[in-house]
């Protein structure tokens, strides 16, 4: 049985290794939705493989992480990514939080949300950071939701087949 890193109600997160990470492919297909927003057209068929080289450089080994959200079946309902301690110690940047379509709207973001920040508070974290992608509305909607501030726009930077600007967000977890 997979270890277990944090739960909900409804999911369980489980940490997918840097070599296994073809586990999310699925999910990153079925949330065209996202894809077509950020970067102008569907997941690549080698996107969730891309993910710890899109990393940035230097980090070190275990910095980076990623989690499969499972539901109670063990099927793939989300997944988050994100740095330990980066850009600075104690401070967590989530590079990608993405839940199935029908996953969504059931207040379950913001549940894992919660339980991440839990995980983030054992270990050290005391800020989390976030950008979103101008386009993102419904993105950077649920962002504010859930407390998180905004710092700066950055960009346009180039993503995919898109100039997205870029918000910078950030959450203190006291």
């Amino acid at each position: 049985m997979a270890q277990t890193v944090f739960k909900t109600a409804d999911f369980t997160a489980e940490p997918v290794d840097d070599s296994e990470t073809h586990v999310v492919q699925p999910l990153l297909d079925r949330c065209e939705d996202y894809h077509q927003i950020a970067y102008g057209r569907p997941a690549l068929p080698d996107q969730a493989r891309n993910i710890p080289g899109e990393r940035p450089p230097g980090l070190a080994p275990g910095q980076g992480h990623l989690f499969a959200l499972r539901d109670a079946q063990g099927g793939l309902a989300g997944m988050l990514e994100a740095l330990r301690d980066y850009p600075a110690p104690g401070e967590w940047y989530i590079g990608l939080f993405l839940l199935a379509p029908e996953a969504r709207g059931q207040g379950r973001g913001e549940a894992v949300l919660s339980a991440y920040e839990g995980h983030v508070r054992a270990n050290g974290g005391w800020r989390l950071r976030v950008a979103v992608v101008e386009h993102n509305t419904a993105g950077r909607h649920f962002w504010e939701r859930v407390g998180f501030q905004p710092e700066q726009w950055v960009g346009p930077i180039e993503q995919g087949l898109r100039w997205n600007r870029v918000l910078k967000m950030t959450k203190d977890l006291g």
